[in-house]
């Protein structure tokens, strides 16, 4: 395989405006990730996949690329619908991001979207998933106070750390 043959990543290189080296990164496609709660919030919805970056099972919330130009919205729309089986009329927004996280200056370019989200009844319909070529993943439901137990995943800790503080009232 060589570089050129990535299918999200690709290496590029810039100079250092101050100095006369040259800086390597990835250039990535921005994402979304969805903190996705039940109607009672005491669950939270996790996918259950396997990341080449740690050679495991991760259990995570669900997220995804932001393709051809969509707006976030438009991708956590998709994204949700493809990886749990719900629609997004199923939920209420409960936060949206008015600006993206930068996940990791140093190596890449990739920005993230935060958005937490909850289902409007216990009632929901839940379709089959539609997932991407490749992907091969399970949704399950877990007691929100056992999240932090049972993944390391950093987007799942900062999602459940933002809804914990909205909760309580801070900013």
């Amino acid at each position: 395989m060589k570089l050129d043959d990535l299918k999200f990543l690709k290496v590029k290189i810039e100079e250092h405006p101050t100095r006369n080296i040259k800086l390597e990164f990835l250039d990535k496609p921005n994402a979304i990730a969805a903190l996705i709660l039940n109607y009672e919030e005491d669950k939270v919805l996790l996918v259950e996949q396997y990341r080449p970056g740690v050679s495991k099972k991760l259990l995570e919330i669900p997220a995804g690329i932001i393709e051809n130009n969509e707006e976030s919205d438009e991708t956590l729309k998709r994204e949700v619908r493809e990886e749990t089986g719900y629609k997004i009329d199923s939920f209420n927004i409960l936060y949206k991001p008015s600006v993206p996280l930068v996940l990791s200056p140093g190596y890449t370019s990739e920005e993230l979207y935060v958005y937490i989200i909850k289902l409007k009844s216990q009632n929901e319909i839940v379709y089959e998933k539609e997932l991407d070529e490749g992907e091969d993943l399970e949704s399950y439901w877990y007691p929100i106070n056992e999240i932090k137990k049972i993944t390391n995943d950093f987007k799942t800790h900062y999602a459940l750390e933002l809804y914990k503080n909205l909760k309580n009232g801070v900013n």
